[in-house]
C-alpha cells in the first residue's frame, strides 16, 4: 500500500463527511443537552465499516444499530425526563480504516453529536477511543475486545463485549468443567495479531489456575492457510486439547491439516471460527466436536424492556434481515441499548450525566449482563462456548443456556 493515496483518501472522506452534515446534528442543541438532542430526537453517530475488508461485519454491526432504533421507536422513544425521544442513528463508511474511523468521530463532535456507536473491531475502536476522550463524547463499544483498548485510563469508552481475554479462557472453563475424561495437557496454537495474541494470554492464565498443562504455545501469520509446521510441533508434545486463537481462516486450517498429519486430540477448541457457518460449511464432519466461543447465542439467559429475550431478540432479526441473528447482530444492539438505558437513567442528554450512568449501569438484557468495571470492560458477562454437533453449533456451556451437552471425547464424532 501507498502511504499518500491513503492520506489522501481519509482527507477526501472527511472532507465528505463535513460537506454531508445533517441539520439533525446540531440543530437545537444546547449545554443543556450537550448537543445530543434537537427537539424530540436522540441523534447518535457511528462510523461504520460498510465498504474495505471488514464489510461483511460492517454489514452485520448496522443491523444490529438499525435493530435497535426500529425497537426502541416502537416502545414509544427513550424516556428523558418527562419526554419520550425517538432515537435517530446517523452512519459514515469509514472503509474499514482505523483512522477514517477516529476522523469520523471527530467529525461527529464538530456537529455537536457526543454519543457514539463504534465502528467494527478493535483496530478501529482502539483508534475511535482517544479521539472521544479529547472530545468529552461517550463511545459504546460493540466489537473491540482487545483489553489494550481499555488499559489507557479512558473514562469514556465502554464495551458491552467480553473482553479478549474471555474468548479462550471461556473454553478451558468448560472443558474442566464439563469434559469427561478430564483432559490433562493443552496446546495454544495462536494467530501473531494483537486480538488474538490477548486470547492467547487468557488462555495460558485460565489453564494454569484451573491445573492444565501448557506444553506447547506456538504463533503463525494473521490470515494464514499453512499450519503444518505448528501441528507437527504439536504433535510431539500430544496434547490432549489443541486450542486455537484464531480467525475464520486459520482455525478451518488447523482443523483440515490436523486431519491430514493424523493429529487427533481429544478435542479441539478455536476461538471466532466454530460458529460461522463457513466452518462447517468448509470441514464437512471434520467440523463435528470443535468448540468455539461466541459473545451470543439465542440461548443466553436475560431479557429487557425492548427487547425481551435471546430468542425474541433472534426472531426481530430474522423478522427484519431474512437471516438469523449473528452475534454480530446481538452487540452491536447491546452497545445501542446500553447507551438508550444510560440516558434514560441519566433523565439527561448531558454526555457527563449519560457517562456518569453508562458507568453505573447494572442490569440484565438479551446480550446478558450488562455492567462495566473502572476500565469500562463488561468482565461481568460471561462467553458462550458452543460445540459443532451434526453441523449445528449448538449451546454446551453455561449449562444454564445450554442446548445440548457436550460429547467428549470430541474428535471423531
Amino acid at each position: 500500500m501507498i502511504v499518500s493515496w491513503r492520506s489522501a483518501l481519509a482527507a477526501s472522506t472527511v472532507a465528505m463527511l463535513m460537506a454531508g452534515v445533517t441539520a439533525c446534528g446540531s440543530k437545537g442543541t444546547g449545554a443543556e443537552n450537550g448537543g445530543a438532542a434537537a427537539g424530540d430526537v436522540l441523534q447518535l453517530g457511528s462510523a461504520i465499516s460498510l465498504t474495505g475488508s471488514l464489510a461483511r461485519e460492517g454489514q452485520l454491526t448496522q443491523e444490529g444499530y438499525q435493530l435497535c432504533e426500529q425497537q426502541v421507536n416502537a416502545k414509544g422513544g427513550v424516556p428523558v425526563g418527562d419526554r419520550k425521544l425517538q432515537l435517530k442513528i446517523s452512519y459514515q463508511d469509514d472503509t474499514s480504516k482505523p483512522n477514517v474511523a477516529a476522523q469520523i468521530a471527530d467529525s461527529y463532535n464538530g456537529q455537536g453529536v457526543k454519543l457514539i456507536l463504534s465502528s467494527y473491531g478493535s483496530p478501529n475502536v482502539s483508534a475511535q477511543a482517544p479521539v472521544i476522550e479529547r472530545n468529552g463524547q461517550i463511545l459504546s463499544d460493540s466489537s473491540g475486545a482487545e483489553n489494550e483498548i481499555f488499559s489507557h485510563g479512558y473514562k469514556r469508552t465502554f464495551g458491552v463485549l467480553s473482553p479478549a481475554t474471555e474468548y479462550a479462557a471461556s473454553m478451558v472453563k468448560a472443558i474442566n468443567e464439563l469434559a469427561n475424561p478430564k483432559p490433562k495437557t493443552i496446546a495454544i496454537l495462536s494467530a501473531d495479531d494483537g486480538f488474538s495474541k490477548a486470547v492467547a494470554g487468557g488462555a495460558r492464565d485460565t489453564a494454569a489456575q484451573l491445573g492444565f498443562q501448557v506444553v506447547d504455545n506456538q504463533s503463525f501469520p494473521s490470515g494464514t492457510t499453512d499450519v503444518s509446521s505448528a501441528l507437527t510441533a504439536a504433535r510431539g508434545k500430544n496434547p490432549d486439547v489443541i486450542l486455537g486463537a484464531v480467525h475464520v481462516a486459520e482455525g478451518i486450517a488447523i482443523v483440515k491439516q490436523a486431519q491430514e498429519l493424523g493429529v487427533k486430540p481429544q478435542g479441539f477448541a478455536e476461538t471466532v471460527a466454530p460458529p460461522t457457518p463457513d466452518f462447517a460449511k468448509s470441514l464437512g464432519r471434520a467440523a463435528n466436536g470443535v468448540l468455539g466461543s461466541t459473545q451470543w447465542t439465542h440461548t443466553v439467559v436475560g431479557s429487557d424492556k425492548y427487547f425481551g429475550t435471546a430468542r425474541e431478540y433472534d426472531a426481530a432479526i430474522q423478522a427484519r434481515f431474512g437471516h438469523a441473528a449473528d452475534y454480530h447482530d446481538a452487540e452491536a444492539t447491546a452497545a445501542c441499548l446500553a447507551l438508550v438505558l444510560a440516558v434514560e437513567k441519566a433523565g439527561s442528554t448531558d454526555p457527563e450525566q449519560v457517562r456518569a450512568a453508562m458507568a453505573g449501569l447494572n442490569t440484565d438484557s438479551f446480550f446478558g449482563h450488562i455492567q462495566f468495571n473502572e476500565q469500562g470492560q463488561n468482565t461481568f458477562k460471561p462467553m458462550q462456548v458452543i460445540q459443532v454437533q451434526n453441523g449445528d453449533a449448538r449451546t454446551v456451556w453455561p449449562t444454564d443456556g445450554a442446548d445440548a451437552k457436550l460429547i467428549w471425547p470430541a474428535t471423531g464424532q
